[in-house]
């Protein structure tokens, strides 16, 4: 029983520091959909600056902490927001994964080199942090050993760890649940549109968060860098790998369940250490305990209780730039880059030369098959490198089992392809992070376990792998290796081109845009997505042959599951989605590190520096994140710009007779506003009504291109109800999104109380007056009744004014309001406009789908509002309920409005005939 103790009170301190990056990746991913795999490196950089700042520089470790802790981390937090994270809040699943694999390969590049270039440069003498065996810590030195009942032990740094967490853990209980930061926080999580709505500014609460969660990861750093008693950026990561497994036991949404899962896991690691007999044979499955319990929790969750990200990007095609010219005038570019490549390497290049960039075309050959998978299949795999490694090892061993060279490169493939197939099955039930956390779990698993095993690693000395011989051509010597490689080359981008033209090729883009619909038409996702991942597995395979074969020898550890993210954020870089971009990737990888070295800026020499390259490509697929296509596309896009620009001015003569910009610019400044069908814009003004509370002018708003509603001129007088009618489709969503702010008009302006407030956002506007009940429900299903109604009412007061009127809402007070009936949730929506009324309160059909005898009540609010003052616009399909009460009718058809004018005015026939298309 001693030892059970001692392993559970060992494994909670290491769970403690899983624990507070688990509540960071939780607060992030809850908030703005992004699941930041850069934790672990933002815990290591923290980590390495109070390391700089007190072993290098002196400081009190006290106030090195509270600087990095309370000042740094709270800063990069709110740069990486502002710079990276909300331009990445609209996008796909893929960009954030591959923005934040990129930060994670670049924020400890960029402190170790700037601590480099602080020691070499401006000769500061400070430690490098290479080579650390005793990490600063924050409490007593040397450390305490505190003797606990039963012969228990703890020294004063794993007693701070349990302080930190502990009071970090009540910390979060409190400000998320009795602060008004915390409210607006959740509410901002549960509908971020709804909560802009009811006046939380989304931006200030992501950035509160962001830097939070920051500071999380830093805390963890600084107080679990002396328990890990490690400076490698590697050691980091895997920590943010476990704590991705204890977020994942959260549901990703619960941060004490986060919380308590990282206690869990540092305790079932020890646990298992020690009484798992049946296991100590296995080589690394103590360390593999968190990859299980990732696995399970991703697979139990399924794809219904997690976010389902589209894809990589946008579903559709990759833009093709180069369309207006000719095919061969397309090819030409490529046809002389691979010739001058040739050339080099035969006439030009020396033997170092040309092993670079044999080495190079072997890694564009692995590179490709992110292609396939995540380029054409829309599915990020993180287990690329797994499938390098065993490729390379099953080789290796056949080999020296006395197996022909070509059979054995054959099987090395083959269970490359029974690995992918392996990583397919999470694949059926997940996408988006996900998906990628399985792939990852499944690389790390490999590592530990698979690739540990000594008869099949051959320890660390690995398996020599020959070069390829076939008949009388021998492929020894680096160029003919590069020719052979770059003939695979040819024959891979010849059959992704096929690929992408095939009945498989277009069954993947269906699958990757709409599973469901890939499947009504006779599409089999499974069978796809087991394709994508074999055919993918198999290349990336192949490719790792031909790098044993270049470096003659295959061992474990040369493709570690760390390095897929590296190359990752590289195909980014350059463009994931053609394969010209892998192979510009591969070979930059091993040729631009070379190339910094040669290169010299007016005697600078920080681009020399090691971890130069990695922050360059870190940097850039964060840049490119949120394009997919990468710098050729860039390029390409430039030079169609470039070619269109030409053809404008060879043009240009033969239309100077037929009118100039200006004179089109001219006209179209001439165009008069759009106005009613009648002639008549909307002026929802009864004789003796005050002025407009809400005025719109030639307002147009839609979605891209999309014009969905255009000229509508509206004012809406306090004291009010303007009944905005229109069928299915007719704009009118669309138009109550326009006014409240949470569309930014096309055309047009809004004018509250006779301020402009067409750029304002939508939390600002609701802060002015001017409020949105959307049409589904304008409620926070996870938040209880009590707390939607504090959202909008600020004082406890207030809220007892509602449950006096409403006994049916105080007798659910504390129940979530999404189960309540639809009834109860629109009457949530309403009551607290009756205790603190807005200046214009726009419903968006607040009686659809209810009873009769809601309906009643419903209206009966609106009547009560408008007697206070409160400009109302109504908007339904319905007529007859909203006759009685509207003192102006308008109905919208087709994004314009076709009849308007006083109730009293209304002619049913005339507005039946508009209602059927027929006025």
């Amino acid at each position: 029983m001693q030892q059970f103790f001692n392993l559970t009170i060992t494994g909670a301190v290491s769970g403690a520091i899983f624990s507070l990056i688990a509540c960071s990746l939780v607060l992030t991913y809850s908030a703005s959909g992004i699941f930041n795999l850069s934790y672990g490196a933002i815990a290591f950089l923290s980590a390495f600056l109070y390391f700089e700042l007190t072993a290098g520089l002196h400081w009190n470790r006290a106030l090195a902490g509270i600087v990095v802790i309370l000042v740094f981390a709270p800063a990069l937090g709110w740069v990486l927001n502002r710079m990276i994270f909300r331009r990445l809040a609209a996008s796909s699943e893929g960009p954030k994964i591959m923005a934040t694999v990129g930060l994670l390969v670049a924020l400890p590049a960029l402190g170790r080199w700037i601590v480099e270039r602080l020691v070499q440069d401006a000769h500061v003498h400070v430690p490098l942090g290479d080579q650390v065996f005793a990490i600063p810590n924050l409490g007593p030195r040397p450390r305490i050993t505190y003797d606990l009942p039963g012969k228990l032990t703890l020294n004063s740094d794993q007693l701070i760890v349990f302080a930190a967490a502990g009071i970090v853990a009540l910390a979060l209980y409190v400000l998320l649940r009795h602060t008004r930061l915390g409210l607006d926080m959740r509410a901002f999580v549960d509908r971020p549109q709804l909560a802009g709505y009811r006046g939380i500014n989304g931006e200030r609460t992501l950035s509160i968060t962001w830097m939070l969660a920051t500071s999380l990861a830093a805390l963890a750093g600084v107080v679990g860098s002396p328990v890990l008693n490690s400076l490698d950026p590697n050691t980091y990561n895997v920590v943010l790998f476990v704590s991705a497994a204890a977020a994942v036991l959260g549901g990703l949404r619960s941060v004490p369940r986060a919380f308590l899962g990282g206690l869990v896991i540092g305790v079932a690691q020890n646990l298992v250490l020690t009484y798992a007999h049946f296991a100590k044979g296995i080589s690394g499955f103590n360390a593999s305990v968190p990859i299980v319990l990732l696995l399970g929790g991703l697979l139990w969750m399924g794809t219904g209780k997690m976010r389902r990200a589209g894809s990589t990007s946008d579903s559709t095609p990759p833009a093709d730039h180069s369309i207006d010219l000719p095919p061969w005038r397309r090819r030409l570019p490529w046809a002389i880059a691979g010739v001058a490549l040739l050339v080099y390497l035969f006439f030009v290049a020396d033997a170092f030369w040309v092993g670079l960039i044999t080495r190079g075309l072997a890694l564009s050959l692995v590179f490709l098959s992110f292609v396939i998978v995540t380029g054409l299949g829309g599915m990020v795999s993180l287990a690329q490198a797994t499938f390098v490694t065993a490729s390379a090892l099953t080789t290796g061993v056949l080999i020296s089992h006395g197996w022909p060279v070509l059979l054995a490169m054959l099987c090395g493939v083959l269970s490359a392809v029974v690995l992918g197939v392996v990583c397919a099955i999470p694949a059926l039930r997940l996408n988006g992070i996900a998906l990628a956390l399985a792939t990852l779990a499944l690389a790390f698993l490999g590592d530990r376990v698979l690739f540990a095993w000594n008869p099949y690693r051959n320890g660390t000395s690995g398996w020599k792998v020959p070069r390829l011989a076939i008949g009388p051509v021998d492929f020894a010597d680096d160029r003919s290796m590069a020719v052979l490689l770059f003939v695979m080359i040819l024959g891979v981008c010849l059959l992704i081109r096929n690929l992408q033209h095939s009945p498989s090729g277009r069954a993947m883009v269906a699958v990757r845009s709409s599973e469901p619909a890939a499947a009504t038409v006779g599409v089999s996702p499974t069978m796809t997505k087991l394709k994508i991942f074999a055919v993918s597995a198999a290349i990336a395979g192949l490719g790792g042959v031909m790098l044993a074969m270049f470096n003659q020898g295959a061992s474990s550890s040369g493709t570690r599951a760390e390095t897929g993210l590296l190359w990752l954020a590289t195909v980014v870089l350059f463009g994931i989605r053609r394969p010209a971009g892998a192979i510009l990737a591969g070979l930059a990888v091993v040729i631009s590190p070379q190339i910094w070295q040669e290169i010299s800026f007016w005697g600078w020499q920080g681009h020399k520096s090691s971890w130069f390259p990695s922050i360059l490509f870190g940097l850039g697929a964060v840049s490119l994140a949120k394009n997919p296509e990468g710098m050729i596309a860039v390029t390409g896009l430039q030079n169609a710009a470039r070619r269109a620009k030409r053809r404008a001015k060879r043009m240009l003569p033969a239309s100077s007779g037929v009118g100039s910009v200006g004179s089109v610019g001219s006209v179209e400044a001439s165009v008069a506003p759009s106005v009613a069908a009648d002639g008549v814009s909307v002026a929802a003004v009864v004789d003796g009504a005050p002025s407009a509370a809400l005025t719109s002018r030639h307002l147009g708003a839609g979605y891209g291109e999309l014009n969905v509603v255009e000229g509508i001129d509206l004012k809406l007088a306090s004291g009010t109800i303007t009944a905005l009618l229109g069928a299915n489709g007719a704009g009118k969503s669309t138009l109550c999104a326009a006014l409240a702010g949470g569309l930014a008009p096309q055309a047009g302006t809004v004018w509250l109380d006779g301020i402009d407030v067409s750029t304002l956002p939508a939390h600002r506007r609701a802060r002015l007056g001017l409020l949105l009940a959307p049409e589904s429900r304008g409620i926070f299903p996870t938040l209880t009744v009590e707390e939607n109604l504090r959202v909008w009412l600020h004082e406890r007061s207030d809220v007892a004014v509602v449950f006096d009127r409403f006994p049916i809402l105080q007798r659910r007070r504390k129940i979530h309001a999404g189960n309540l009936s639809g009834g109860e949730q629109q009457l949530l929506t309403l009551a607290p406009l009756l205790v603190q009324a807005p200046r214009v309160l726009i419903a968006d059909e607040p009686t659809l789908g209810l009873a009769p005898l809601i309906v009643h009540q419903i209206l009966e609010i609106m009547a009560d509002l408008r007697d206070r003052g409160v400009a109302v616009l109504l908007v339904e399909e319905k007529v007859r309920s909203l006759l009685d009460i509207a003192d102006v009718v308008a109905f919208l058809q087709l994004g314009r409005v076709v009849w308007s004018g006083p109730a009293a005015d209304v002619d049913e026939a005339e507005l039946a005939a508009a209602y059927l298309g027929s006025a």
